[in-house]
């Protein structure tokens, strides 16, 4: 258990871990944001959050990574680098690891299965609530008014 004070310099610390994950960012540099040394933060930190700050700062460049795969328009080994990843090895091994697919195939997969682009997913309207309200027929046409 944390104190509330530490918990909020720790918050601090994990959204600048989130923000900077693009680029190679050391201990010291994530302490300072939580105004602790670093011997001390990396145990509040793990005493907070059950993680270290590189697990997290691992997960936050997975995920990013799993998004760019997702939208396409770039390559893996480009994903690699924008998340801030130096070695496309440790980037492949890791995401092979957490994810369960290597980011080529992931890439495929996903791309599969969301053919409508991330960023326009929220203009997709289901096929069953266009027929609810009578914009499709049951052939999937739409209908004229």
């Amino acid at each position: 258990m944390v104190s509330p004070q530490t918990y909020r310099r720790l918050v601090r610390a994990r959204e600048f871990i989130r923000d900077a994950h693009a680029r190679r960012i050391s201990l010291g540099e994530i302490a300072q944001h939580a105004n602790l040394s670093p011997h001390h933060f990396l145990r509040a930190y793990k005493r907070a959050f059950q993680e270290n700050p590189h697990d997290y700062l691992t997960r936050v460049r997975l995920e990013r990574a799993k998004t760019l795969l997702r939208r396409g328009g770039m390559s893996v080994s480009e994903a690699c680098l924008a998340v801030g990843f130096e070695s496309f090895s440790t980037f492949s091994g890791l995401f092979l690891r957490e994810v369960g697919l290597p980011p080529s195939q992931y890439r495929k997969y996903a791309r599969s299965q969301f053919p409508i682009p991330v960023v326009y997913r929220s203009l997709f309207v289901p096929a069953c609530f266009l027929r609810m309200y009578r914009v499709l027929d049951r052939e999937g046409n739409f209908e004229e008014a």
